[in-house]
């Protein structure tokens, strides 16, 4: 959802040269001038942001006069003092909190003085507000009225028509029937593929589509970003294409590609769905499966967990591959959130799919020690997601862990949150609390370990089919 903007560059990147082409932008559906910050009260600021936020969005700038009535563009810039722009806008974010329900997103940005060519003072301000369209509307004020701009006036004015009103509490269901199809379209599996588990993830930036992330670079910088070869735990995309929404990157080498690889699509939007094969063992006694799995360190251990039950079918899904790759996943999540310039956080729903009555294995002390304790769990469900629910409030924040200085340590915490859901789906542990004497491996690094160690297994299995 696009929304105005009299500005060539984002709400960020304004600089007060930008506001010389208010000149010529007049008040009316888009924008609104206030000279100055209303009332302490900032009652009317709450109104002039659910009516955008109730109507198509727009801007509103405080410290811009008009020039007259009979034309209304911005005819000065006397500003707002330093020593009240802070407080004015902290005004702003309470009004907003306190007086709308539910309370509508908004950007904003002061712009300081001085600028010579638009009159404004080394100790004024301009602050701009971008608001846009809401798809969570109708944003309902205090004393009861639901605001909108209506064609040229200056000011909110209450909505009263009944269809209307109708037609803002109807708006998020747009969006809410895009996210549920989204949801139910699952890949086109062969029938083989049917039999074979896959991990899904949904990652969008921007859920309720009002903040327009988009990634402005092309698409040989957008392929690099998936191809990158080098970092914490890379997966690089080998093989990358458009396709009529976006990109798509998919690991092709050593694959036959007519089988569903590791699979990226991508919308510039920043919105991904990314398909990870499971590794698994189809068989009905135990005797090949020592083979398969040489190279790992407790094969062994796991295989006596094993041979506690009785069993005419086994299906064992192979989880050591996971971990890396989903730090792998965070990695190019990130890439793709500097090309949009994104700097927030984003959101993730995890599918586990064709799953039914698999059992899992990882090559670690901690989860096989719990498995002899508590016995081997089995996935039940054919299908799962979390967190559960279709609409565009479904999913579970992803932060991006600004505090955290390490790029390394902020892509292994996000992989790892990543790892959380499917980890409670196949009942191993998601967090292992460990001593920091470095008498027992920590969880994460164990986890790291067991995915090196898988890769060394799949070269050994690739050597014993190649004789």
């Amino acid at each position: 959802m696009h929304s105005y903007s009299p500005f060539a560059v984002s709400v960020h990147d304004l600089g007060t040269r930008d506001l010389a082409a208010l000149r010529h932008v007049a008040e009316g559906w888009y924008v609104e001038y206030k000279r100055e910050c209303p009332t302490p009260s900032a009652s009317a600021l709450a109104k002039s942001v659910s009516a955008f936020a109730n109507t198509y969005g727009g801007w509103l700038f405080l410290g811009i006069a008009e020039e007259s009535k009979e034309r209304p563009v911005a005819g000065a810039f006397p500003g707002i003092h330093l020593d009240e722009a802070d407080a004015t806008m902290q005004r702003l974010r309470q009004a907003a909190a306190d007086h709308l329900n539910p309370t509508p997103y908004f950007e904003s940005k002061i712009l300081f003085g001085p600028n010579e060519d638009l009159g404004l003072a080394s100790d004024r301000a301009v602050i701009c507000v971008k608001v846009p369209q809401s798809t969570t509307a109708p944003h309902v004020h205090k004393s009861g009225k639901i605001y909108r701009r209506v064609s040229d006036a200056s000011e909110p004015r209450p909505e009263a028509d009944r269809f209307v009103l109708d037609q803002l509490w109807r708006r998020g269901d747009n969006i809410k029937r895009q996210h549920k199809d989204w949801f139910d379209r699952d890949p086109e599996f062969s029938d083989y593929e049917k039999t074979c588990p896959y991990v899904r993830l949904m990652l969008v930036a921007d859920p309720w589509s009002q903040r327009d992330p988009w990634i402005e670079a092309d698409d040989d910088k957008i392929r690099a970003a998936l191809a990158e070869n080098s970092g914490v735990s890379a997966i690089p995309f080998d093989t990358v294409y458009t396709y009529s929404d976006g990109l798509i990157g998919r690991q092709l080498n050593g694959n036959d590609p007519a089988n569903m690889a590791l699979t990226w699509r991508l919308r510039k939007s920043l919105v991904s769905d990314v398909i990870v094969p499971l590794p698994i063992y189809r068989m009905e006694t135990l005797d090949r499966l020592p083979l398969d799995l040489i190279g790992y360190e407790h094969a062994d251990r796991y295989l006596r967990i094993l041979r506690k039950y009785q069993t005419s079918s086994l299906r064992i899904v192979d989880l050591n591959f996971l971990p890396n790759i989903l730090i792998g996943v965070a990695e190019i999540q990130e890439r793709l959130c500097k090309l949009a310039s994104w700097t927030e956080g984003y959101y993730l729903k995890v599918k586990l799919l064709n799953s039914w009555r698999t059992t899992p294995f990882v090559d670690t002390a901690h989860v096989l020690q719990r498995f002899e304790a508590h016995g081997l769990p089995m996935c039940l469900d054919a299908t799962s997601a979390f967190p559960r629910g279709t609409g565009p409030d479904s999913y579970m924040q992803v932060s991006r862990h600004a505090e955290i200085e390490s790029d390394a340590a902020r892509v292994l915490v996000q992989g790892m949150f990543m790892f959380s859901p499917l980890a409670l789906s196949y009942g191993i542990p998601m967090w292992l609390d460990y001593d920091d004497e470095g008498k027992v491996t920590p969880y994460h690094v164990a986890l790291q370990e067991a995915g090196r160690r898988a890769m060394e297994v799949q070269r050994l299995r690739n050597l014993r089919l190649k004789k």
